[in-house]
């Protein structure tokens, strides 16, 4: 149950992720009222597809991991202003025994001038290591975040859902975790298991004309 929850923020994480990499224009979340029945598929689980939990008077209870989804996706990924933000193609090569992908990866150049990546790391147990490269289509080279490297993450170790009903709560509850990093050529950012993990600052700029992202697997991981 408790891998539900986050998968749900996960998913809720990616919807929106795809659907601005793939042309839209605007995303629109919906969910049901909180003190709502839980999904059929999830009968123990009432913190599935709401923002907060209530009491029986509605006053909001606690925040669900749908909460810190949407917080990371509309205040770190994106910069919170009414300004153009431009969508890039990124890709990852990071997949399982089977070969299927577990780290999905969204680019965008805020306003600000910053670069953000949205990473989300499917993998429930296993952290991964990765590299983060831009590749500069006029240099024909590929570019690293270099001086500051802002990284926020949320997954199992800020967030677990124990579940009891119409009872059930999260211990503990979040927030997300931020730190500063210091990016450089082949430096590696280690993304912790069941995790969504925003990377934002500046590649080198003496690249200008970077076309897309790629996120690789790298042996060694900074934190």
């Amino acid at each position: 149950m408790e891998k539900s929850l986050r998968r749900a923020a996960a998913a809720h994480s990616y919807y929106a992720s795809v659907v601005l990499t793939a042309g839209g224009t605007a995303t629109y979340y919906y969910h049901a009222l909180a003190y709502s029945p839980p999904h059929p598929a999830c009968a123990n689980s009432w913190g599935t597809y709401h923002m907060f939990m209530v009491d029986r008077n509605y006053q909001i209870r606690q925040r669900t991991s749908q909460f810190f989804a949407a917080q990371l996706l509309t205040q770190e990924w994106v910069q919170p202003v009414d300004a153009q933000h431009r969508v890039f193609k990124a890709s990852t090569d990071i997949r399982d025994a089977d070969g299927d992908v577990l780290v999905t990866a969204y680019a965008i150049l805020r306003p600000d001038h910053q670069w953000s990546l949205m990473l989300i790391n499917k993998d429930y147990d296993n952290a991964h290591p990765v590299r983060i490269a831009f590749h500069d289509d006029d240099a024909g080279k590929d570019a690293s975040f270099v001086g500051p490297v802002t990284m926020i993450t949320f997954g199992k170790a800020q967030y677990q859902w124990h579940p009891a009903g119409r009872n059930g709560y999260a211990d503990p509850d979040g927030p997300t975790v931020k730190s500063t990093l210091q990016g450089a050529f082949n430096a590696t950012y280690s993304l912790p298991a069941a995790s969504v993990t925003v990377l934002r600052g500046t590649p080198d700029t003496r690249y200008s004309t970077i076309g897309y992202v790629t996120v690789s697997f790298g042996p060694q991981a900074i934190h």
